[in-house]
């Protein structure tokens, strides 16, 4: 056979596709055992050649027993940036207070921050961190408007400190002060930012106490395409002072440019008008969204829990947290911001990297799995850290409370939580003694599950009487036919499909008991801490406790996020 440089070309061509297609699926078999054993192995030949790279492989402090599987328990945390995403046409705009400037922006510079090309920071007085510029946002405000305004007291104070803010505010204790002056930046901020950057699509507005996601951000508002930065649009988590909706200033909110441009363009007199209003009214971000709704005929569109004003230790997850994506969280202090900042740095999504080519027919999961949900967090941060019980902690449980019903009792209770008890006649036994103790409180929850579905054979044997059995090959074959029989697989199928309903629709996920005050709650929290009475008072002390079978039954009977719940309804 005559051997041409065509054939021979050929073969090598279909040898080198064999040899790709083997090592592919060496690969495939092999990570799975990669990602589950640990890499102390590596440590020595690590030490041998780690001075021969300009970059540090260090540990993962976020590694631990229990989210072993999501994040890697080694990374390099050198190039911060890398896969960062494309922020073009958007701009953070980030508000403080000089009270609180150095406590909060320097975490948020050394993550976040860092990656952005451009942003801007305000405040009431002008600073300087580093090279971050620091903006008085109050600088242009009218000097008649500030002058007979004793809500601008601080401002004038906090320039006559010769130290430190921190040290004069401690020293005055006049915290509250800070609040009355914030109400009055929010206008004039719009006003600034539209001035010194306008033009772009989008503008993210959030407190120095505010996280945001900006991978999920970023795609949120360029692929989801619901609205069009062309339109008038304001997005935030929704919350009502007198009837009034607004944008929760605290979680973050949302501007397209067009209604930023409108505003401040179309109407110069906005931020005189309601400088004039702010002694009436509580809060800048309502008056933002009053001013908007007036001048604009804009109100804001829901996108709550998207926007959301809890931190990972606080989201109530379960039911309507757990598929929806994360963009903003609140009240978050220096260690947490960095924490959600390094979950989201060695989260493990490295084997996206694998050529887009070989990966064709999953790039639809691939670009879910990209979305950092809230279930996410949830695994990553917080159920490593979820016990069965834990005392001098609130785990903020108070959905659905049972209380002494002693007169002296219910008068120390919280209103809310007097209002939140369940009436005597709709309780079970269980119920009606939750409040006796720690004990008794968490065996509400207990009360609520439901068996695994593999005893499903235990719980519906029957041992028959001797007088009913026949001979042992009858009893058998007796057996096998009901085992095999269609009623038999009917009712196994509907009893699994009970129980997985039951689990799934759950009510009770976690406890806390405190002053002979039991409360239980729909979602699971981690809560915090508490101090412990030092009179020796047992009834005091605070105790909470988390059902982990009915959680794990929850999250298993809810199943895999096949999508991420993008927010679609602005109604």
């Amino acid at each position: 056979m005559i051997v041409t440089p065509y054939s021979s070309s050929r073969r090598l061509r279909l040898f080198g596709g064999i040899i790709v297609l083997a090592l592919l699926a060496t690969y495939v078999h092999i990570r799975p055992s990669w990602s589950q054993r640990p890499f102390r192995y590596a440590l020595g030949y690590y030490d041998t050649v780690s001075s021969y790279f300009h970059f540090p492989i260090i540990n993962n402090t976020l590694y631990q027993q229990g989210n072993e599987g999501l994040v890697s328990q080694y990374h390099n945390f050198s190039e911060p940036c890398t896969g960062f995403p494309d922020t073009d046409g958007i701009l953070l705009v980030m508000k403080t207070g000089a009270t609180e400037a150095f406590e909060r922006l320097p975490t948020q510079l050394l993550t976040t921050l860092q990656c952005l090309p451009d942003f801007l920071l305000f405040s009431d007085m002008e600073q300087q961190i580093g090279k971050h510029h620091i903006y008085d946002v109050l600088a242009d405000v009218e000097e008649t408007a500030k002058a007979h305004n004793e809500d601008f007291d601080l401002y004038r104070e906090q320039k006559e400190c010769p130290v430190s803010q921190k040290s004069c505010v401690d020293a005055r204790s006049e915290g509250h002060k800070a609040w009355n002056l914030d109400k009055y930046k929010f206008l004039p901020m719009m006003e600034k930012t539209w001035r010194m950057r306008p033009g772009r699509d989008w503008y993210i507005f959030a407190e120095a106490d505010t996280y945001v996601f900006f991978a999920n951000m970023v795609q949120w508002l360029r692929e989801q395409r619901h609205f069009s930065p062309k339109e008038k649009i304001y997005l935030g988590s929704r919350s009502f002072i007198g009837g009034t909706p607004f944008g929760h200033g605290g979680s973050g909110y949302v501007m397209s440019g067009a209604l930023l441009c409108h505003l401040i363009e179309d109407h110069p007199g906005i931020i005189k008008q309601y400088n004039v209003k702010g002694a009436n009214e509580c809060c800048g971000d309502l008056m933002l969204a009053m001013a908007i709704e007036e001048y604009e005929g804009i109100k804001i569109n829901q996108a709550w829990p998207m926007f959301n004003g809890e931190k990972p230790s606080t989201l109530p997850f379960g039911p309507g947290h757990w598929c929806e994506p994360i963009l903003t969280m609140h009240h978050m202090n220096a260690e947490e911001i960095s924490s959600v900042w390094q979950f989201e740095q060695t989260r493990k999504t490295d084997w996206m990297r694998l050529p887009q080519w070989i990966l064709q027919d999953v790039i639809p999961y691939l670009h879910a799995r990209r979305t950092l949900l809230i279930k996410d967090l949830y695994h990553g941060l917080v159920a490593p850290k979820m016990h069965v019980s834990r005392e001098d902690w609130d785990n903020l449980s108070d959905d659905v409370c049972y209380i002494n019903p002693n007169p002296e009792v219910q008068q120390r209770a919280d209103g809310h939580l007097r209002d939140r008890q369940k009436k005597p006649e709709d309780m079970n036994e269980v119920e009606k003694n939750a409040w006796r103790s720690p004990a008794h409180c968490s065996k509400v929850c207990q009360n609520e599950d439901v068996p695994d579905e593999d005893e499903y054979e235990r719980l519906q044997h029957v041992v028959p009487r001797k007088d009913d059995l026949q001979d042992s090959a009858s009893a058998d074959d007796t057996e096998k036919a009901e085992d095999t029989g269609p009623s038999d697989e009917a009712a196994r199928d509907a009893w699994h499909k009970n129980m997985r309903e039951r689990k799934r629709n759950r009510t009770c996920f976690q406890y806390r008991w405190h002053d002979e005050q039991c409360c239980t709650a729909r979602s699971f929290k981690l809560g915090a801490p508490k101090t412990r009475p030092t009179d020796g008072n047992t009834s005091a002390k605070w105790a909470s406790g988390w059902d982990l079978k009915g959680i794990k039954d929850w999250i298993d009977a809810t199943g895999e996020c096949t999508e991420p719940a993008w927010k679609k309804d602005f109604s």
